[in-house]
């Protein structure tokens, strides 16, 4: 029933990575849909001049309207998925990409992350997220259980056999990246957000981001979704919706969505993100193969 799987990716690839892969009859739709977007919101497309979270969030939407471009663009070859999946703010550009939210609506919804970094900001809390590669989410879990509690420090997302994110305290996630470099990792960096996604903690500061997410009407999808966090196919709005909701601040088990897949019977995967992040961290068995834009 299921062969083809879009993949969407989260939030991360700097604006300039993403954009150096699109060839030009693709930087044209790009540059029409950032005009729009950018236009609407009051962002400035020199992403230098927008001031505090804006700046943020001005690059975070750059991510959404990449993938929709990629989007569209293989479906315009003709390959049509048969499920999606979406990784952190992938979950939002899938949303959209797939037709349960209008794309206008799925940047309001990044757009409310300034409410969240506002509410951190308030309330003095320092939070960080991070990479490690090398270690799988086991070997980490393993690691950290004596020496952080979870209220400083959880595994935010097992991405594969090899690629974890962990997410909470900052000065925790910097002492785990030493740890685990210690541990030999092959590699670890910050990711600088000052935001923990995917750390419970989160849950106490998005009540705005949580309530604008079901303030619009969410339409079943045109392809089925699968949820990163229980594993059901999503095909309804209201379980859309839900996705949405409990993104922010609920771990995520990446490798176990992507085994799901397959048991489905995936073996072809469209990592639909500008500059195929979504492969560099993901793992298929040996009978499947993830392709992206530059493949296509």
């Amino acid at each position: 029933m299921y062969n083809k799987a879009f993949l969407f990716n989260g939030i991360g690839s700097k604006p300039e990575k993403l954009l150096v892969n699109l060839p030009p009859e693709l930087m044209d739709k790009y540059n029409s849909y950032l005009d729009s977007a950018f236009g609407r919101l009051n962002l400035n497309k020199d992403l230098e001049k927008n001031l505090g979270y804006d700046g943020k969030v001005a690059e975070w939407l750059i991510s959404l309207i990449c993938d929709r471009v990629v989007c569209e663009y293989y479906i315009s070859k003709g390959i049509i998925p048969d499920i999606g999946a979406g990784y952190s703010s992938g979950i939002v550009s899938i949303s959209s990409c797939f037709g349960s939210i209008p794309h206008n609506f799925a940047h309001d919804i990044i757009m409310m992350n300034r409410a969240t970094m506002r509410c951190l900001a308030e309330h003095n809390e320092n939070l960080n997220m991070g990479i490690v590669i090398g270690f799988s989410y086991n070997d980490i879990n393993d690691l950290f259980k004596d020496r952080f509690s979870p209220d400083e420090i959880i595994i935010g997302s097992g991405n594969s056999k090899f690629h974890v994110m962990i997410s909470g305290q900052a000065d925790a996630v910097e002492k785990a990246l030493s740890l685990c470099q210690e541990e030999g990792a092959i590699k670890t960096f910050s990711l600088g957000t000052g935001v923990a996604f995917h750390h419970p903690i989160m849950q106490k500061y998005t009540h705005e981001y949580v309530d604008f997410c079901a303030s619009a009407e969410y339409s079943a999808p045109v392809y089925p979704i699968l949820s990163i966090f229980d594993r059901e196919i999503m095909t309804t709005g209201e379980q859309i919706l839900r996705e949405n909701q409990l993104n922010v601040y609920t771990p995520i088990r990446w490798d176990l969505a992507m085994k799901k897949l397959e048991e489905l019977g995936v073996t072809e995967f469209f990592d639909v993100s500008a500059n195929g992040a979504v492969r560099k961290f993901s793992r298929v068995g040996r009978k499947c193969k993830i392709y992206t834009l530059e493949d296509v």
